[in-house]
């Protein structure tokens, strides 16, 4: 699954052109947005390929995407947990999230080293690509 799931991203990244590049609200870390166009076939929703770096110790609040997201670490380690245990994902190895799938941990692994992710979603147009979920009492 892994090398199809490459395959597909190097063929769609060389056959798009790079629209917008924007920061993502609320986030520990850096986020880069390197893509975003409709997809040719469906008009609705959007392709969008993003980069997130995170500092030494750095995490995201519980939050959810809109659309099917692909990840893949670039760089460090990331500790993802999306139901009851959470998971270290290191360098060349991802993970999918479907739709408002609920991603309560998002974390850089390493309190010393840096952490970098490229994210491929498929979302619908014009929405947040993410929104921070309510916090537990």
């Amino acid at each position: 699954m892994r090398t199809a799931t490459i395959v597909f991203l190097t063929i769609a990244l060389a056959n798009m052109v790079p629209v917008a590049v924007a920061d993502s609200p609320k986030s520990a870390g850096t986020v880069q947005e390197l893509l975003r166009q409709p997809l040719p076939i469906m008009p609705r929703p959007d392709v969008v390929v993003i980069t997130v770096d995170y500092a030494p110790g750095a995490s995201t609040p519980p939050h959810e995407h809109p659309g099917a997201t692909y990840a893949y670490v670039l760089k460090g380690a990331v500790v993802s947990q999306f139901g009851d245990e959470p998971h270290t994902y290191t360098e060349g190895q991802m993970w999918s999230e479907t739709p408002h799938q609920h991603h309560v941990v998002s974390r850089n692994a390493s309190a010393t080293e840096p952490a970098r992710l490229l994210v491929f979603m498929i979302a619908p147009h014009g929405e947040a690509l993410t929104t921070m979920l309510p916090s537990k009492p």
